[in-house]
């Protein structure tokens, strides 16, 4: 089940995590510039998506990768993407967002297409508001808006699943030694 998208960060990548985790953008945000050291968000890699959502107690299941991309992954620190995402298992695959998204597949997922972020759960899309709305709505490709980006490729999707049974935790501090 995707949440309505909410908060001040305007970004795909906290938008993303919103949806998906339900908490404030701007709290998503403030997760990422703690995590990596970062000033500002103007854009997230899946790698540092994947941390977010870890420190929110989701991890990932599965992954579809475009060949294309899969000896240049989408990601800002190696080291993080390894350990995220070195038991994953994926599958390479040429794909677009449409044909990806019309058959409804199981789960809740960010995709990344043409380097923008999407989230994806129970046949709801949403995202920053530059392909879909900041509110879950329906995927169905007769609507104009949906039918605009579905033609757009697929760098990465990534299905994420719920790993503590907590709820959201809001503000998550680091852990001290």
């Amino acid at each position: 089940m995707l949440h309505r998208i909410t908060g001040r960060a305007t970004k795909c990548g906290p938008s993303a995590i919103s949806a998906i985790v339900g908490v404030p953008t701007h709290e998503a945000a403030a997760v990422i510039r703690r995590l990596f050291d970062r000033p500002s968000v103007n854009g997230v890699f899946i790698d540092e998506l994947a941390s977010v959502l870890e420190e929110f107690g989701w991890a990932p299941d599965y992954a579809v990768r475009h060949p294309k991309y899969r000896n240049r992954r989408f990601a800002r620190r190696e080291e993080v993407w390894e350990r995220i995402f070195a038991g994953v298992p994926f599958d390479e695959r040429a794909i677009t967002l449409g044909t990806f998204l019309d058959p409804a597949p199981t789960g809740t997922w960010a995709v990344s297409a043409g380097n923008h972020f999407v989230a994806y759960a129970d046949g709801f899309v949403a995202d920053s508001g530059a392909f879909f709305s900041r509110k879950p709505a329906f995927w169905f490709r007769a609507i104009p808006d949906h039918d605009r980006v579905a033609l757009r490729r697929i760098h990465e999707a990534v299905r994420f699943v719920r790993v503590s049974g907590g709820g959201v935790p809001r503000n998550p501090r680091p852990k001290e030694c």
